[in-house]
């Protein structure tokens, strides 16, 4: 006897048993999919942080003064051969940046606000979440012939022309001399603390008007300077650098005195 079947008639329980073997399949697939960003995301930070690749960065931080008050509106800018992001503080001093950075070659990050002097620190990338806090002086001006009391810290920025080997640099506390007349100005700084070094070297606008050899900074200098000139005078710390010293201290005080010579 012939078996009559309905060739419109669904054959369930075939379909059913294709798809429930196909059910592990889509739920791999789906994980994959799901796994597959995030493990691309960790392989671009892993090449990024070797230096292999640029490495995508989302930086941010606070920038305070010296009493730990937030400084509104101050600007930040991260450089490595050309500029790479810019950016202000908000009211609360808090700033963010997003850039791309090559992390094995060298960058530096730049803060300056309104009535403060201007920091500049190296940058070192180790994460692509970095934190990089600031700490602004407020300007200081004084006129030839004054004497002031300072302190220098592991935090403060890095001097500016100053510079003995690649990649050495020590923080400083900058002041302006304005000096009345023309004159041979002389600075000369004294520590506290006589175990700690301390140098000073000049600049006027942006170029330096003295070169020092190795050892840079003498503790005492001078340079003959147009009527009127504003000279910069950086005190800096050769034996604060990047963190602390080894005795742990991160601070140095000291006493700047200035004189005008004639001509």
């Amino acid at each position: 006897m012939s078996l009559i079947v309905d060739a419109q008639e669904p054959t369930a329980p075939v379909s059913r048993g294709r798809s429930l073997a196909l059910a592990p399949v889509a739920v791999i697939l789906l994980v994959f999919a799901a796994t597959l960003e995030p493990v691309q995301q960790a392989a671009r930070i892993a090449l990024g942080l070797a230096g292999l690749a640029p490495l995508a960065v989302t930086m941010s931080g606070e920038v305070r003064d010296e009493e730990g008050a937030p400084i509104a509106h101050a600007f930040v800018r991260v450089g490595q051969d050309r500029e790479l992001a810019t950016g202000f503080t908000d009211e609360a001093g808090i700033y963010r940046l997003a850039f791309a950075i090559r992390t094995g070659e060298s960058a530096n990050v730049s803060v300056g606000a309104t009535g403060y002097e201007a920091s500049v620190r190296a940058l070192r990338i180790t994460s692509s979440d970095p934190r990089s806090d600031a700490r602004l002086h407020r300007r200081i001006r004084i006129d030839s012939g004054a004497t002031v009391h300072l302190a220098v810290a592991s935090e403060d920025g890095l001097c500016s022309s100053v510079r003995t080997e690649p990649d050495h640099s020590w923080p400083c506390r900058l002041l302006h001399v304005t000096v009345a007349g023309a004159g041979v100005l002389r600075v000369a700084v004294q520590a506290d603390d006589p175990r700690d070094r301390l140098g000073v070297s000049f600049a006027v606008g942006s170029q330096p008007a003295l070169v020092f050899a190795t050892p840079c900074c003498p503790l005492e200098d001078a340079a003959s300077l147009p009527e009127g000139a504003d000279a910069l005078v950086q005190i800096v710390a050769l034996d604060l650098y990047r963190s602390a010293a080894p005795s742990g201290d991160t601070e140095r005080g000291f006493t700047l005195r200035t004189a005008l010579d004639p001509p």
